[in-house]
C-alpha cells in the first residue's frame, strides 16, 4: 500500500521537493482554514507536511491518526505540533534544520544597520512629506565596533562572518559551546554574560527559546549595556522582555532596538511602535526565495528519510521505534530480552528513542554528556572507541567521524574534570606504541589486562565480570548465558570466544549464579 503523504498549507513545495515525497508515496494538497478542518484532511495520512499555520496537531489529533509516522514542519519553531504527545505515540517531527541560517543572519546584519544608521525613521519622513534635516538622522558605523553575539549556533556563526567583514570585533557568550570551539570560529570567547553585555556596541540575540532563556534579556541584562548601543535579536520575541526593553529605550539606557520575530506583528497599541530608534519585521528572517527553496526541500528529504525507515538528521523528536516498512507497518515493541539479532540494536538505552542522542554535530560537547554518562553507567568500563560507536548509533547514525570524535572526546575530558568518570590508558595489542583509552565509574576498580587464549581482553577482575553480567540479565532476563559472554566479549572489540576465553566467562556465570568459580583456565584474584 502506497503511503498518503498530505502538505497542509495554500503553496506547494516546488517541483524538487514534490519530487522528494512522490519517491515514496502519493502526495495531495490539503487547506486547513480552521481547527476544525485539520483531522478530516490528515486522518488516513503516514506523513504530514506542515505549512499552516491555523492548524494545530495536538495531543487530541495526534491520537487520532493511528497511521501517522512522520511531520515535517516548514516554518520557524515547534508551536505546530505537540512534541509531546508524538514522542510518545511514536511520531517522528523533522524541521529543515539549519537550512535558513544564511537568511537570518542576513538579516540580522541588515536591521543593525537599519537601526544604526535610522534608516526607517528617515524613510519613514520622506512618505510622510516631512522636510527634516539630513541632520536629524546622524547614525553610526558597524566598522571598528564590538558585536556581541548571545548565542553562537547556525545563525550566530553567519552573523560573525559577516560582522568580520565589516571590520567588527566579535565577542560570543554561549554556555554550550567550548571556548576553545569559539576561538576557532574566530571570535573572542566571553564566559560571562554581563560582560559581553557591558562591552558591546552591538548586541545581537540568537539563541532558541526554552525555560532558562525566557526574558533571558530583561531588566538586569539591558542594566549592563551601554547608552551608546543597540540591541538586535532574530530570537523568538519571548527572549526579550518588551516591557524592560520599552523602560530601557525610554530612559536612554541603550541606543535603539530591532526585534524579527512578531508573526502576526506586535499588539497595536504596543509601546514599541511609538519610539524612536526601534525596528520591528514580522518574523521575515527566512522569507527569502533561496532559504524557502532549501527549507522546503529538506524538510521533504527528512519525512521521505522516515518513511523509507532511514534516520532523519534534524529530528525534533524521533520514533521510539524505527519507522517500519513504505506499507505503514512498522514492527512491534523492542524486545525484553536478547535475541540473536541484536548487536547493533540499543536496547538497554531504548529510553533515547522518544528524541534520540543529539547528534554531536548538532550540540555543543554538554549536550552529549547525558548519552556518555548512561552508556559508562550501563556498560561499566568500556573503551572510547566502543562507548562513541554506541553514542552514534544511539544518535541514528552509523560512523564516527573525525569532528564527531573531538566533540565526543571533549565530553569525556568534561567528565573527568568533573571526578565523574576515569579514564585507564592500556597498550593496544593491535596498534604497536598505541593506547586504548578505557573509562569507567569513578571508585570502581581499574581495568587490568588479562590474558585470553591468544587475545588480549581488556576487563576487570572475575567478581567484576559477574557484577556486569547481573546487569545485563536484568536488562535481558531471557538472554541464555551464551549470549551473555558474547555481549561480554564482543563489547572490549573481540570476535572469536575461544576456548580459554569461554572457560573464563562460564566460571564468572557462575559467579553471577552464586555458585564457586570452577575451571581449569580460573585465573587467580587481582
Amino acid at each position: 500500500m502506497t503511503s498518503d503523504i498530505v502538505i497542509l498549507g495554500q503553496d506547494g513545495l516546488g517541483p524538487v521537493a514534490l519530487a522528494e515525497l512522490e519517491a515514496v508515496g502519493t502526495v495531495r494538497m490539503a487547506t486547513v482554514a480552521e481547527q476544525a478542518d485539520l483531522y478530516p484532511a490528515i486522518r488516513k495520512a503516514a506523513a504530514v507536511v506542515h505549512a499552516a499555520p491555523a492548524a494545530r496537531m495536538s495531543r487530541e489529533v495526534l491520537t487520532l491518526c493511528d497511521r501517522l509516522r512522520a511531520i515535517g514542519l516548514v516554518g520557524a519553531g515547534s508551536e505546530p505540533v505537540d512534541l509531546e504527545a508524538a514522542a510518545e505515540l511514536g511520531i517522528t517531527v523533522v524541521d529543515s534544520g539549519n537550512a535558513g541560517a544564511a537568511s537570518v543572519a542576513d538579516h540580522a546584519v541588515g536591521l543593525m544597520l537599519a537601526v544604526a544608521r535610522q534608516v526607517v525613521a528617515a524613510h519613514n519622513s520622506l512618505v510622510a512629506t516631512e522636510r527634516n534635516d539630513p541632520g536629524d538622522f546622524v547614525g553610526a558605523e558597524l566598522e571598528g565596533k564590538v558585536l556581541g553575539l548571545v548565542g553562537f549556533g547556525a545563525v550566530g556563526r553567519k552573523v560573525a562572518q559577516r560582522a568580520a567583514g565589516f571590520g567588527m570585533t566579535v565577542l560570543a557568550h554561549d554556555p554550550g559551546v567550548p571556548d576553545e570551539d569559539l576561538e576557532e570560529a574566530g571570535v573572542v570567547a566571553q564566559g560571562d554574560l554581563a560582560d559581553l553585555l557591558s562591552a558591546g556596541d552591538f548586541v545581537s540575540v540568537h539563541v532558541p527559546l526554552t525555560r532558562e532563556t525566557r526574558h533571558l534579556i530583561g531588566e538586569t541584562a539591558l542594566s549592563y549595556m551601554k547608552e551608546t548601543a543597540f540591541l538586535t535579536s532574530t530570537s523568538n520575541p519571548a527572549v526579550v522582555n518588551e516591557e524592560a526593553l520599552v523602560r530601557a529605550l525610554t530612559a536612554g539606557e541603550i541606543a535603539g532596538a530591532a526585534l524579527d520575530g512578531f508573526d502576526d506583528g506586535p499588539p497595536p497599541d504596543s509601546p514599541l511602535l511609538a519610539l524612536d530608534r526601534v525596528v520591528i519585521t514580522p518574523g521575515i528572517g527566512r522569507r527569502t526565495v533561496e532559504a524557502q527553496l532549501r527549507i522546503r526541500q529538506t524538510v521533504a528529504r527528512e519525512v521521505a528519510r522516515v518513511l523509507r525507515g532511514q534516520a532523519p538528521q534534524h529530528a525534533l523528536v524521533r520514533a521510539r521505534h524505527p519507522a517500519g516498512t513504505p506499507d505503514g507497518k512498522g514492527p512491534g515493541d523492542l524486545p525484553s530480552g536478547v535475541s540473536g539479532e541484536t548487536s547493533d540494536v540499543l536496547l538497554p538505552y531504548d529510553s533515547w528513542w522518544g528524541d534520540g542522542l543529539p547528534h554531536p554535530s548538532h550540540t555543543s560537547y554538554r549536550g552529549t554528556l547525558p548519552g556518555l554518562r548512561d552508556i559508562i553507567a550501563v556498560e561499566g568500563p568500556i573503551t572510547t572507541d566502543r562507548l562513541f560507536n554506541r553514542y552514534i548509533r544511539g544518535a541514528g547514525y552509523k560512523r564516527v567521524t573525525e569532528p564527531v570524535r573531538r566533540k565526543l572526546d571533549a565530553g569525556v575530558d568534561h567528565l573527568v574534570r568533573g571526578q565523574e568518570i576515569e579514564v585507564d590508558e592500556i597498550a593496544d595489542p593491535l596498534d604497536e606504541g598505541g593506547v586504548q583509552r578505557v573509562v569507567r565509574r569513578t571508585g570502581t576498580a581499574a581495568v587490568v589486562v588479562r590474558e585470553i587464549g591468544d587475545r588480549d581482553l581488556y576487563q576487570v577482575p572475575l567478581n567484576e565480570i559477574a557484577e556486569l553480567l547481573g546487569r545485563r540479565i536484568r536488562l535481558f532476563p531471557n538472554s541464555s548465558e551464551e549470549q551473555l559472554m558474547r555481549h561480554v566479549f564482543d563489547r572490549y572489540g573481540r570476535k572469536s570466544l575461544t576456548r580459554k576465553a569461554r572457560a573464563y566467562l562460564e566460571s564468572a556465570v557462575r559467579i553471577m549464579h552464586g555458585l564457586p568459580a570452577t575451571g581449569p583456565d580460573q585465573p587467580g584474584d587481582a
